[in-house]
């Protein structure tokens, strides 16, 4: 028996190093040299996708990746002062890659550009200020935020919360219907205007998010004052005609959270692609740091999408379709109070009262041609939001909000000479809302707007000077209609209490942009940019006349409002060199006719138990800044130090006030490494501050600063081939911290946020 196991053992050994040493041979090497006009290139970054592989070029313009399965790559390679490139790389199993690669420099080249939005031909050259946050990054994955809180790892952006689902955006101090949103290519109208009315959107099939801080109504329309968000899709798909896709599932602690979720997608030879992702979440009530449940706060959602098209060298179209069902438990102002509570036990999922129900149907097409010296774009979408309010009883709708939404967009762009490219463009929407007719209660009436704007985008390249500038015009008319007869036997009048029932508006006006981006050798740029931005007043703001169910207020909006418009002058300065890349903006944004809700004091129409809230109108100037800090001492990037922060003051010019929902100044510091050279394992710490808000706005109070540790490990396991599983595990808030933040939806009552989460994530990718 005993030489029977010995046997059995040094077979299993020869086996396992007989293994160990083919999987040895199978491995391969890319070294390299980069240079221009003749001489060596540093700080080059390169990267190789599938698999995150990067490294650094050294002083002698050398690199090296080695440990590289089989198979075909994409790579990558960008430099400060030259024009990024990049190619298919074919590695064979076992082998020794030596190629040497060319960069021309920047003042030579003018399309190393990259179309960020294919819809308006924006390009990442653009002097408006930026930012980029990838959501496919393993620790990110199910964040109970959504991907609307990771945007808050942004300098200059922070989340409205109410609740882990529900978050909105705040860019620069400006939120709710002043930022827009591209999801599937479409300008999601979804009731922004609610305190409590998410956007609906997760990170499933995203790669990552492109947000634009501050106006840019010269491309996207009324309401992009405060900056506008662009989510892009996940298509690595197209990169390969093998199937592709990731199986995971994430894990949250705080709210006993659970989310797993597929994504698939393969393209043919003949350049037809089809992909699909799903998922599901459920999350029961959160915990805060003090171990108390903050009741009600729980929350489901599936979501489903599928995407065909076909890519072609000068033709691409996409045809996608999702599906989003959401059930999110309403928070309550006297939650804090234990007698008035809502928790139950700690991981109950059984919805309770009361509670949203919101049903999201996004059906785009786009496609793109490329001919010669002419690029063409063509978008249309089809939204349909489907939101309820139940607040007394589970078979009655307290309120029922129904909306349709088409959204189109056409470009065309005429790159006229080597240096100047000329983009004209039309946008369009109409939207109609109405109210179902089993709602108990009537908040807006039934509306619809239609709108078209048409603009010029031109772009002009002087050696290293880019100028970018436009002009765009305008036109929404706005109906209201109270005269369903649900309407009338509810009571509702619309402001003014016209005598047949009906309101009609009509908002134009032009806005503009004018940009310069300037190379300054080849390691610093700036960036200098004047834009307008405009809002025509949402639903809410013209027409709320009731008590909005799940809040304490009776809402009054005012018919006889003008448009906002803005102006906002952005200056950055940016360097890279070496290890260290560093980025200084301020910014000053002044708002005509600025918008905003306050309380009057007074009781409601026969309820005294609701207090009026009014919106009004006033002028506003917001500045500040943000600074981003990056130090990455070693070669291949296998150490980080990052550290960024931003500050915004908002003035209401009239009342000679601090304006309401405006940010504490914060800060951030994050320490990462991958310690080994495979780049398998990633280290990363991260210290988030922020001070405390003495300038509150009206109604508001000075809310006390605070500071959050988090902690990540992820480790990648190679599979052989391009498959790999992924292994997360992320503590946020590590010591448990008690706190309020200023912009809380929720934080006039006091309601704390999530207390410790340890976020674990499975993946397998292929």
């Amino acid at each position: 028996m005993k030489k029977t196991c010995t046997a059995a053992a040094i077979s299993f050994l020869t086996a396992a190093l007989m293994l160990i040493g083919n999987y040895s041979v199978a491995q391969s090497t890319i070294r390299s040299f980069v240079f221009s006009e003749g001489k060596p290139v540093p700080f080059v970054f390169v990267t190789l996708q599938p698999g995150n592989h990067s490294a650094t070029s050294g002083q002698d313009g050398q690199w090296r990746l080695d440990n590289l399965e089989e198979g075909r790559y994409k790579i990558e390679l960008r430099c400060l002062g030259f024009a990024p490139f990049s190619d298919s790389l074919i590695v064979p199993a076992g082998s020794t890659i030596e190629r040497n690669f060319h960069l021309q420099p920047a003042h030579q080249y003018l399309r190393e550009v990259e179309i960020v939005d294919e819809q308006t031909g924006l390009q990442n050259w653009s002097p408006y200020s930026m930012e980029t946050i990838r959501a496919d990054v393993i620790e990110r994955k199910g964040s109970p935020s959504g991907l609307m809180g990771q945007l808050t790892e942004a300098p200059g952006i922070t989340g409205a919360e109410m609740g882990h689902g529900i978050v909105k955006p705040i860019i620069r101090g400006l939120g709710f219907s002043r930022v827009v949103t591209i999801y599937q290519g479409n300008k999601l109208e979804n009731h922004a205007w609610g305190a409590d009315h998410g956007l609906g959107v997760n990170d499933l099939g995203v790669r990552s998010t492109e947000v634009i801080k501050g106006p840019a109504s010269i491309l996207y329309g009324s309401g992009a004052i405060g900056g506008v968000i662009m989510v892009r899709d996940d298509e690595r798909y197209l990169e390969s005609t093998r199937l592709t896709g990731q199986a995971g599932a994430t894990f949250n602690s705080v709210s006993g959270g659970y989310r797993p979720y597929v994504s698939l997608g393969k393209s043919f030879d003949n350049g037809f692609f089809i992909a699909a992702d799903g998922a599901i979440e459920n999350h029961a009530d959160y915990v805060d740091g003090n171990n108390r449940v903050i009741g009600n706060s729980r929350f489901r959602s599936e979501t489903g999408r599928i995407h065909l098209g076909i890519k072609k060298k000068n033709f691409r179209n996409k045809l996608s379709y999702t599906f989003h069902n959401q059930q999110l438990g309403i928070i309550e102002d006297d939650e804090m109070d234990d007698d008035e509570s809502l928790a139950t036990t700690r991981f109950d999922r059984a919805m309770q009262l009361p509670f949203q129900k919101v049903q999201d149907h996004i059906l785009s097409y786009s496609q793109s041609t490329v001919h010669n010296r002419w690029t063409t774009t063509l978008h249309f979408s089809y939204h349909i939001n489907d939101r309820e309010e139940i607040e007394d009883e589970f078979d009655e709708v307290d309120l029922g909000l129904f909306q349709t939404h088409m959204f189109y967009n056409a470009r065309v762009s005429h790159r006229t000479t080597s240096s100047l490219e000329n983009t004209l463009g039309a946008q369009g929407s109409h939207l109609y809302n109405r109210n179902k007719e089993e709602a108990e209660e009537i908040l807006i009436p039934d509306a619809r707007h239609d709108e078209i704007g048409v603009y010029y985008l031109g772009h002009l390249q002087l050696g290293k000077t880019l100028l970018q500038g436009g002009l765009r015009y305008d036109y929404r008319q706005v109906r209201a209609d109270a005269t369903a007869p649900h309407i009338l036997d509810y009571g509702y009048e619309l402001p003014g209490s016209p005598a047949d029932a009906k309101l009609s508006r009509y908002f134009s006006g032009w806005t503009g942009s004018l940009g310069l981006h300037q190379s300054v050798g080849a390691f610093q740029a700036f960036k200098l940019n004047l834009s307008t931005g405009f809002r025509s007043p949402d639903l809410a703001e013209l027409f709320s006349n009731g008590p909005h169910p799940g809040t304490n207020r009776f809402e009054v909006g005012d018919a006889t409002f003008n448009r906002e418009q803005s102006l906002q002058a952005d200056l950055a300065w940016n360097v890279s060199k070496g290890p260290v890349n560093a980025q200084l903006t301020v910014f000053g944004n002044y708002v005509d006719q600025f918008l905003y809700f306050a309380g009057t004091g007074e009781p409601a129409p026969n309820d005294n138990n609701l207090e009026i809230w009014a919106f009004l109108q006033t002028d506003a100037f917001l500045y500040g800044g943000e600074f981003q800090l990056s130090y990455r001492p070693m070669q291949n990037n296998r150490l980080e130090i990052l550290a960024h922060g931003s500050l915004v003051r908002g003035l209401d010019l009239e009342n000679e006030r601090p304006l309401t929902f405006i940010p504490a100044d914060r800060a951030l510091l994050r320490v990462s490494t991958m310690p080994f050279a495979e780049k398998q394992l990633q280290l990363s710490g991260t210290l988030r501050m922020v001070s405390d808000q003495n300038l509150p706005g009206l109604g508001e109070e000075r809310t006390a600063g605070y500071a959050l540790a988090d902690i990540a490990i992820s480790h990648r396991f190679d599979l052989g081939g391009t498959s790999s599983v992924r292994v997360g595990l992320q503590a946020l808030n590590l010591f448990n911290q008690t706190y309020v933040d200023h912009v809380s939806i929720l934080r006039a009552f006091n309601v704390t946020h999530p207390g410790r989460n340890l976020m674990l994530n499975l993946q397998y990718q292929f």
